[in-house]
Formats: C-alpha cells, sequence, structure tokens
C-alpha cells in the first residue's frame, strides 16, 4: 500500500510535456477548462476569422505544478500563451509597452496614502 501511494504521488508531481499527454489526466483538462474560463471572463479572448495575407501568431499551452510551503501539489495550472517570437515590427506591431513602477511614482502614492 505504500508503494501504491508513493507511486501516485510521484505521478501527480509529473508535468506534461505536450498536449497528448496532458489529455489523459482529467485534472489537468480541468485547469485548461479554467484557464479558458477566465478568457471569457475578462473578455479577452474573440474568435475571428483567419484573415489572409497576415502573420498567424500561434499559441502554446505550458502546464505547472503549483506546491505549498511543504513541497506538496496543490494545485496544476495551465497557461495558454502566445510564441511572439514568430511577430515581425511594422507587421504585426508597431511599438511596446511595459508597466513598470519607477519609485518616484511609488513615493508619490505612499505620500498620498499618508
Amino acid at each position: 500500500m505504500i508503494g501504491l501511494i508513493g507511486e501516485s504521488y510521484f505521478v501527480t508531481k509529473v508535468e506534461p510535456k505536450n498536449i497528448d499527454e496532458t489529455l489523459k489526466d482529467e485534472h489537468w483538462i480541468s485547469a485548461i477548462q479554467e484557464e479558458l474560463v477566465q478568457f471569457q471572463r475578462n473578455d479577452v479572448w474573440e474568435l475571428v476569422p483567419r484573415p489572409k495575407n497576415h502573420n498567424i501568431i500561434g499559441t502554446k499551452w505550458i502546464f505547472k505544478n503549483k506546491s505549498d510551503e511543504l513541497g506538496v501539489v496543490s494545485r496544476k495550472k495551465a497557461r495558454l500563451v502566445i510564441q511572439g517570437y514568430s511577430q515581425v515590427e511594422g507587421v504585426d506591431f508597431e511599438e511596446t509597452f511595459i508597466p513598470v513602477a519607477k519609485l518616484n511614482v511609488i513615493r508619490l502614492l505612499l505620500s498620498l496614502a499618508l
């Protein structure tokens, strides 16, 4: 019985490498469904017809086990990310923007809070 528990614990720590491995486990399927529900809830996903004469940016699923402070797997997380390396500047985008909090802005917000 102890060996069976140890083996099942080992199986839960394995992260799938591709979608075929993922679709064999119901816990990973529910993690994928949770991610897609979040897309709908946040209104960030819209299915459109494939445009002609445009570069199509692919997507990839990333699967990670989230552990608690003891190292025990507490949940499975699936993320759908874009393959941004296939983008061409000037065709797919003009400029990029990364929000970064500067120290003087943080000081201003803290002073306003006080």
